[in-house]
């Protein structure tokens, strides 16, 4: 299975403007799986934000992970603004929808209420799971969810340090520690580090997190400035990673 993470060079608080430089990053690409930036819908209406991720799909024959968008509290009973998100496949089905249930930084001070966290989906005969941002730093999140193949986590790593190096170092420990843990492969997609969000600058954390690689540099990969970049996720490798940890007791 190929996924493409997606890390486009700037955001706007006009989701149908990211939406459409997106469908411009993957024009000619092909893969599995195309896995969008959190807040790429901004502030769209959920039915404007839920029609833009299918026609990508669509559009690019390839399922896509949304990113997420504000729905906001005329759209649900809730006293604020959720975190929200959702999958399609390359038919324009309905895969999943995921909530963020940690609002972090900003979004509390701005009202954001906690969502529900999501089910996952199954692609391909695999298992998928999506945590939006800042959910990945909390292990209950993976907790009880054997036999994942891949968590995808689309972020916007709004960052307060000078610049985007210490929040990238915690992200990539974080991202292998989940992958080693839960026997899974952990895949990033960000905004480009010098997009900023509010006037906070971003930290461009994207990358691919490998439990199992061929050696030893091949735990964590950076997506660096590449606006799309690819991964192949070898399940045949994981499963046997995966047979090996529990001959020598890991469960």
């Amino acid at each position: 299975m190929k996924i493409l993470l997606v890390q486009p060079p700037h955001w706007s608080p006009d989701g149908h403007a990211n939406f459409d430089a997106i469908e411009k990053l993957l024009t000619g690409r092909s893969g599995d799986v195309a896995l969008l930036p959190e807040l790429v819908g901004a502030n769209l209406p959920r039915a404007e934000y839920l029609a833009r991720v299918r026609a990508l799909a669509t559009g690019a024959g390839m399922a896509v992970v949304g990113g997420s968008h504000y729905d906001g509290p005329a759209n649900g009973p809730v006293n604020g603004p959720v975190n929200r998100g959702a999958a399609f496949d390359a038919g324009g089905g309905l895969l999943t929808e995921y909530d963020k249930v940690h609002p972090y930084g900003l979004e509390l001070r701005s009202g954001v209420v906690p969502g529900l966290p999501g089910d996952g989906f199954e692609l391909n005969g695999r298992r998928l799971h999506v945590l939006l941002c800042a959910d990945l730093w909390y292990s209950a999140s993976l907790a009880g969810r054997d036999g994942l193949d891949a968590v995808l986590v689309p972020a916007f790593s709004v960052t307060r340090w000078d610049g985007p190096a210490p929040a990238r170092e915690l992200w990539q420990h974080m991202t292998v520690a989940r992958a080693y843990e839960f026997m899974t492969y952990v895949a990033v997609s960000d905004w480009h580090h010098e997009t900023t969000y509010h006037g906070h600058p971003c930290a461009g954390v994207a990358g691919f997190a490998n439990p199992c690689p061929r050696t030893r540099a091949g735990f964590f990969t950076g997506t660096g400035d590449a606006p799309v970049a690819a991964h192949d996720l070898d399940f045949d490798r994981l499963d046997a990673f995966r047979r090996d940890r529990a001959d020598r007791g890991f469960r």
